[in-house]
Formats: structure tokens, C-alpha cells, sequence
């Protein structure tokens, strides 16, 4: 298949990227098969890189004249260096992150996070009853906001919408909450020690 030089403009002068779209459906599973080969048999990752793959190939032809002589070579090479940009994207994003600390586990001490699976899969589970305990504890409007914020991850904006306040005052809410959960947590260590 040869498209060369194909010079079919949409009204406001971008091409018409139709047959680009056309080979890329006709060829999709040799390329995923690359894609999959490329980032080690991940799914998820090989679906996200043949993903910014056609963004990048249908950015490059908007503006341009259609000229492709080997389709599936130029589709394999843009899916490679695509590949190799993230790399070196996660590359140099790593050199400022710790891999080995998780944002959910930052109320663990470094002694729970080394020790046995089981052992922090059960202080995990004290933490939810001790959240959950604190909570019962809590007038019905802070458990409605604990859920909306935590469970549901809404926005100060949303909260405010469904419960008719201010989002000033849900942030208080929320702010008031934490407190109180970090108190029944330091009071448990308390009585541990």
C-alpha cells in the first residue's frame, strides 16, 4: 500500500488523516503484537502505547502532506521511538521518586513496612476498624463527608453541591475529620507503648 503525497484537505486545511486511520485498523493486531513484545507482555501498557502512537502519527500528518512509502515500517518505527520516549520519560521521573515508599502506607513505621505481608495486611486492617470505630463516633454529616471525600474522591466543589453548604466550610469539615482520625490513631499508639 503506497499513499503519497494524498492531498485531501478538511475546509479548515487539515488533511485527511482517513487513510492513515484505515491502515492502522487494517494492521492493529501486528502492531499491538509489537507493543505487547515491547513492554514485556504488559496489556494495559502495550494498549497505552499504541494509544499515544496514532496521537502522535495523526498530529504528524494533520498539517502535512500524507507520505508514507511503507506503512507498517512507519508505524513500527513510530511505535518504537514512542516506546523509547516513555522509557526515558519513567527513566528520568524515577531518579525523583522513592519507589519503595506508597503514599497509602505513609502511617506505617519503616519496621511495619519491612516486616512479614501478613503482619502489615494486619495492621492495615486495625487501621480500617479504628477509621471505622472513629467514624461511628462522628455525627451522620462527617460520615456522609468521609465518603464523599475519601471513598468517592469528589472535589470541595461537589461536597458543597450536595450537602447545600460552603466550600469553605467542607473543607473545614474535612480538615476536622483528619484531625480526628489522627488523634484516635495517636491515641492508639499511646496505649500500644
Amino acid at each position: 500500500m503506497y499513499y503519497k503525497n494524498t492531498r485531501l484537505e478538511h475546509l479548515d486545511g487539515r488533511q485527511d488523516l482517513t487513510p492513515v486511520w484505515e491502515y492502522w485498523n487494517e494492521h492493529r493486531k501486528k502492531i499491538f503484537g509489537r507493543a505487547f513484545h515491547l513492554t514485556g507482555g504488559d496489556m494495559d501498557a502495550a494498549e497505552e502505547l499504541m494509544s499515544a502512537t496514532i496521537i502522535k502519527v495523526a498530529s504528524h500528518f494533520e498539517q502535512r502532506p500524507l507520505n508514507m512509502r511503507e506503512p507498517i515500517a512507519f508505524f513500527m518505527y513510530a511505535l518504537k521511538n514512542e516506546f523509547i520516549s516513555q522509557y526515558r520519560k519513567k527513566r528520568y521521573e524515577y531518579q525523583f521518586r522513592d519507589g519503595d515508599k506508597d503514599v497509602y502506607d505513609e502511617h506505617l513505621t519503616n519496621t511495619e513496612i519491612e516486616s512479614a505481608p501478613q503482619e502489615v495486611l494486619l495492621a492495615q486492617k486495625e487501621e480500617l476498624m479504628l477509621i471505622s470505630k472513629t467514624l461511628e463516633r462522628l455525627p451522620l454529616i462527617y460520615q456522609q463527608i468521609f465518603s464523599m471525600k475519601f471513598a468517592e474522591d469528589r472535589s470541595y466543589s461537589e461536597i458543597s453541591e450536595e450537602l447545600n453548604i460552603s466550600q469553605a466550610l467542607a473543607r473545614k469539615r474535612v480538615q476536622f475529620l483528619r484531625e480526628k482520625l489522627r488523634d484516635a490513631r495517636s491515641k492508639k499508639r499511646k496505649r500500644l507503648n
